[in-house]
């Protein structure tokens, strides 16, 4: 009897447990991601070469009102490419600048405000310094680990919004590549050692690509994205590029997309067979592009392009992992009804399998805006391409928004430099210091070296609506600025100036000229210059006609463009550097 009771009793367990084995034995799937589209956010944190160490990226490009409108528009995530290596000092294996961390402590503010997932992406290792001599592998980690000691530590207490991405598509030296697995094990560990939760986008060797991942034995760790940057077919989406491998040759060619054997490729503007093609592409120096054509036929169809995403999907799924596709994107060199297909077609196949994407940039020659300038967000956007992408135009009230920091001047004074230029104002610098370490202000100013008989400018071009409101409002305004000179010889000129529209309308201006005998030097001071002081008795330089006119007092208030600081001392007769800072357009009411 007590045998049966015993027998009975275990039986009962075991069936009370077999639904917890059979879960075990089934290890479900990870649970989806909690995002499904979005876009990288280009130009904001970039800094592309080494010697631009006198440069501060643009952060003021995007604020609060624009993460509002990305919202309205369907966009969950954003991923923020971040050169952190050149945004250290000193470069590599520094401390991240302050001004940089304080930027992305907003970013990270509004993120979370407006619930939207952000991915800080390491976008480290672009100059082309190391392109052509890259880093050890101990250098390349040491940089990474020097980065996410950083960033772990001050972002552990934040939202489940935030994300880290160790780096951008890992490349370099065959040592590095074949090290990149236990090279990336390590920096996990190091994140975890501070932050043990955060969700980490990883990444495959050789520029994360598709076929690196799924060789990939994916990590132990069970909060990991695995990325892809999705590009397919390369010689479609990258047509006409600069940067790419053997670029003088590709940058001449035009592919059609679908492959169709009826639809003629071009190269240098003239059309030619397929077969054509694959002849000229023999004489070409890069060996990527003769493969690439000898394979488009099948490379270059909806079959293969569709067939390549659930691959990933397919190895996700058998791992049970999550993946998203970081990057995607076509070149807007690329026919325009080509482009909108292969949108449609990349976005409907990530859609279908459940893999969430981001578009490579709002601008950068390959986002949804009409022309190549993020300053144009969003009045500026292609809604067909943007519809081809999966989002949808902002309303009404989302687009005044985003536009509020503009509107609300001259009742609040637009910032056009304070280290970094105004939102949406576009710079134009010749031998000048953009940004560098002021000890006296603890902040970026603008130095100008002195240098004779030499171009010494800085060119600030307003957004349009800035400088129709200048045009509106001149008499009642003025242009504050702080300025540090360091010899009684100095002076520059200050000038707003017109359009250039060749001989018809020239590009007059009207001036102003700052002396250092008037202030006392090697300390800040702040100076504040009503718009009606400056003098319409300058001639001019037109870039259209390529020639100076003398002065004919021909300024024009209805096509005031940009403000012009120029610093050239021709004559040789100025010594040492100035400085200038807190460069904003306000009310006279404002003066003190």
């Amino acid at each position: 009897m007590n045998i049966r009771k015993k027998i009975f009793a275990l039986t009962a367990l075991l069936f009370l447990l077999a639904p917890v084995f059979a879960q075990k034995a089934q290890d479900p799937q990870p649970t989806p991601l909690p995002f499904s589209k979005g876009v990288n956010l280009l130009k904001w944190f970039e800094i592309w070469e080494d010697w631009n160490k006198d440069e501060l990226p643009p952060l003021n490009k995007y604020d609060e009102d624009d993460f509002a409108c990305l919202k309205d528009m369907g966009v969950d995530v954003v991923r923020v490419p971040i050169h952190f290596d050149l945004l250290m000092e000193p470069h590599y294996t520094g401390k991240i600048l302050d001004v940089v961390l304080e930027k992305l402590d907003q970013v990270c503010d509004w993120a979370e405000e407006y619930q939207i997932y952000l991915v800080i992406d390491n976008h480290s290792f672009n100059s082309t310094a190391l392109y052509y001599n890259p880093p050890s592998i101990a250098e390349y980690q040491e940089s990474i680990e020097a980065v996410w000691t950083q960033l772990a530590q001050r972002y552990k207490n934040r939202s489940e919004y935030i994300i880290y991405e160790i780096v951008n598509e890992p490349n370099g030296q065959p040592e590095y590549m074949d090290n990149w697995v236990r090279v990336q094990q390590e920096i996990i560990e190091l994140i975890r050692s501070y932050d043990s939760e955060r969700a980490i986008v990883v990444s495959s060797a050789y520029w994360t690509g598709l076929d690196e991942l799924l060789k990939m034995k994916p990590y132990k760790d069970p909060n990991l994205i695995y990325t892809i940057h999705f590009y397919e077919p390369l010689l479609f989406t990258h047509q006409g590029s600069n940067w790419m491998a053997g670029a003088e040759d590709f940058a001449d060619i035009r592919i059609p997309f679908p492959y169709d054997k009826s639809r003629l490729p071009e190269y240098k503007g003239e059309q030619m067979s397929w077969n054509q093609l694959k002849k000229q592409a023999s004489k070409l120096t890069d060996s990527w592009m003769k493969d690439a054509l000898n394979t488009y036929s099948t490379e270059g169809t909806e079959k293969y392009v569709k067939a390549r995403i659930k691959k990933v999907a397919d190895w996700a799924k058998k791992n049970k992992v999550r993946v998203f596709a970081g990057e995607m994107g076509v070149l807007d060199i690329a026919e325009r009804e080509d482009r909108i297909a292969w949108l449609k077609m990349v976005r409907a196949a990530f859609e279908e399998n459940n893999m969430p994407y981001c578009v490579w940039g709002i601008d950068g020659g390959s986002g949804f805006l009409k022309s190549d300038s993020g300053q144009k967000f969003p009045e500026d956007i292609d809604q067909e391409i943007l519809e081809a992408e999966g989002f949808t135009m902002p309303d009404q009230a989302a687009l005044a928004k985003a536009s509020r920091t503009l509107n609300e001047f001259p009742q609040k004074p637009y910032v056009v430099y304070d280290g970094a230029i105004g939102k949406k104002t576009v710079i134009d610098i010749v031998n000048c210091r953009q940004a560098v370490w002021d000890e006296d202000k603890q902040s970026h100013c603008m130095q100008i070296p002195h240098v004779s008989s030499q171009s010494l400018l800085c060119k600030f071009i307003l957004p349009e609506i800035i400088a129709s409101k200048v045009t509106e409002y001149h008499d009642s305004l003025m242009l504050s600025f702080s300025v540090k000179f360091t010899d009684k010889s100095q002076s520059f000129n200050i000038f707003l100036q017109d359009t250039d529209e060749g001989e018809a309308n020239l590009p007059w201006k009207k001036g102003y000229t700052v002396r250092a005998a008037d202030y006392p030097l090697n300390k800040w001071v702040k100076i504040s210059l009503p718009l009606s002081a400056f003098e319409n008795s300058w001639g001019t330089w037109s870039d259209k006609e390529g020639k100076n006119y003398n002065q004919e007092g021909k300024f024009e208030w209805s096509r005031f463009q940009k403000l012009y600081f120029d610093f050239e001392d021709w004559d040789d007769t100025k010594r040492g550097d100035i400085f200038v800072d807190d460069i904003c357009i306000i009310f006279l009411t404002e003066r003190n």
